[in-house]
């Protein structure tokens, strides 16, 4: 194989643990990949879950939807940052008086499992429905929400 195309000096590698408890590569290119990588090295690896890039794109839907239908929020960032707190996403941090105060943490990939994204993406909603605009019709929310993401697996979002 030639060298990597990839414009990054540390191209993703996907991988599976077998049975053994080895990592194994996940596909014919990660296989490649893996065997380009030198032998009897040691090697820095971060390892991250992968997400459902779905769920993550209906939720960045969902926000862009209940900002443009209320006058609450100035942006889908301010709406995400409230929803982060509302949901415990938050970062301890002291002020120079000695204050500690809670900020908005992050959602980003390689913060949050799918397994935990998930979670937060259902409480998320429920705040949305109780504290935001309460009485909306979550499902029908959701639903065009599915519609504007042009989501497949509508099963798996509810």
């Amino acid at each position: 194989m030639s060298k990597n195309p990839s414009k990054s000096k540390n191209p993703w590698i996907f991988v599976t643990k077998n049975e053994d408890g080895h990592l194994v590569p996940y596909a014919n290119y990660d296989r490649e990949m893996f065997d380009e990588l030198p032998v009897n090295k040691v090697l820095r690896v971060n390892i991250a879950q992968q997400r459902s890039a779905p769920r993550h794109r209906l939720y960045r839907v969902v926000l862009r939807l209940v900002v443009k239908n209320t006058d609450l929020f100035v942006s889908e960032d301010s709406l995400h940052k409230t929803l982060l707190l509302g949901c415990g996403v938050v970062e301890p941090i002291m002020t120079t008086t000695g204050e500690i105060i809670m900020i908005p943490s992050s959602t980003a990939y390689d913060s949050m499992n799918e397994d935990v994204f998930k979670a937060y993406f259902d409480q998320a909603m429920h705040i949305i429905e109780t504290n935001i605009i309460p009485g909306v019709d979550l499902s029908l929310l959701l639903k065009e929400a599915w519609t504007e993401a042009n989501w497949k697996e509508e099963k798996e979002a509810a």
